[in-house]
């Protein structure tokens, strides 16, 4: 039974993407915490980390209407954080992605991804490159329905650099391959 265990064990850690079994190895470790609605507020917790910025907030939307976490990207840009923002290009079009225009006025990075069927990424990497980076991801659209209405999910994680970079080269991947904001 115990051989069978560790075969089993070992086959898993097999499996891990790169990023994992390169975190396992390195005895990196993660503070990870979950938020489900109904019930939680997932977009006060989004907002919280935003204000907590210190560098750089990335987020990467495919819909993004709810006010509470558009003011907190606002208030990081008046702040002097570097923000920038990855938005689905048909949802864009279809105006499921309101807070784009003005948050590009504001001075932050805007760009409108139409590489695929959909860009349905929902991810929030706040101050990625420092030691403490928190990330924000899950089901959870960044919208009034996803916290009114729907059952959705986030898990942050922080504190792990190589989970970090590898979602900070995700973002850049699709980043390079977006258009800018007109």
């Amino acid at each position: 039974m115990k051989r069978a265990l560790a075969f089993a064990l070992a086959a898993a850690a097999l499996a891990l993407p790169a990023a994992a079994k390169q975190a396992r190895t390195q005895g990196d470790l993660a503070h990870v915490a979950v938020a489900f609605t109904p019930g939680d507020d997932i977009a006060s917790l989004i907002a919280r980390h935003i204000a907590a910025a210190q560098r750089s907030v990335r987020m990467q939307a495919y819909l993004f209407t709810d006010p509470r976490i558009a003011r907190a990207l606002f208030a990081a840009r008046r702040r002097g954080v570097d923000v920038a923002v990855i938005g689905d290009a048909a949802q864009q079009a279809s105006g499921g992605l309101p807070w784009l225009a003005p948050l590009a006025r504001a001075g932050a990075h805007v760009y409108l991804d139409a590489g695929f069927a959909a860009a349905h990424e929902k991810i929030v990497i706040v101050d990625g490159e420092l030691p403490g980076a928190a990330i924000i991801t899950g089901s959870y659209n960044f919208t009034r329905s996803a916290q009114a209405r729907n059952a959705e999910n986030v898990v942050v994680i922080s504190g792990n650099r190589a989970i970090a970079g590898r979602f900070i080269r995700n973002f850049e991947t699709h980043r390079e391959g977006a258009k800018p904001w007109p």
